[in-house]
């Protein structure tokens, strides 16, 4: 009896720690990408100290090739900001090997920008394993099998 009481408390233990956690990736992801839009239009020297927080040496440099490769910031997928793309911007979960999507749009009327990124919160600090570059699908299909 008490084994059962003990299976049935940390199960719900277990359960509330998971719920406590559901969305704090995605919070995280969208609080990087809003500060760092903010500090495209203020100060981009900022998003270099932003960058080395969340991203390894290793993404560091495979964004500036990428952002060389395509003429616009590899982390946001354009060459500027708008103040419309940072109120609309949207991060989903993917639902498997820690990818999210981030979108946003340029004005109402325009497409959205499609970001696949792959990140984990350990100990409340963000990092980013991958921001994929332009072009990946949007749905994230490619890019997750990508590791």
């Amino acid at each position: 009896m008490q084994n059962n009481l003990l299976k049935t408390l940390l199960g719900a233990v277990f359960s509330m720690s998971v719920l406590c956690t559901y969305g704090q990736c995605e919070k995280k992801i969208k609080d990087f990408y809003v500060t760092y839009m903010q500090n495209s239009e203020k100060d981009e020297r900022a998003n270099i100290a932003l960058m080395k927080n969340h991203m390894s040496q290793e993404l560091i440099a495979r964004l500036a090739n990428y952002t060389a490769q395509y003429d616009a910031d590899a982390v946001i997928h354009a060459q500027d900001v708008s103040k419309y793309g940072i109120e609309s911007l949207v991060v989903l979960p993917l639902g498997k090997d820690d990818g999210y999507l981030v979108k946003y749009k340029w004005s109402p009327e325009s497409d959205y920008t499609f970001i696949p990124v792959k990140a984990i919160v350990v100990n409340d600090k963000l990092t980013f394993l991958d921001i994929y570059p332009v072009g990946t699908d949007a749905e994230g299909k490619s890019y997750i099998k990508r590791k």
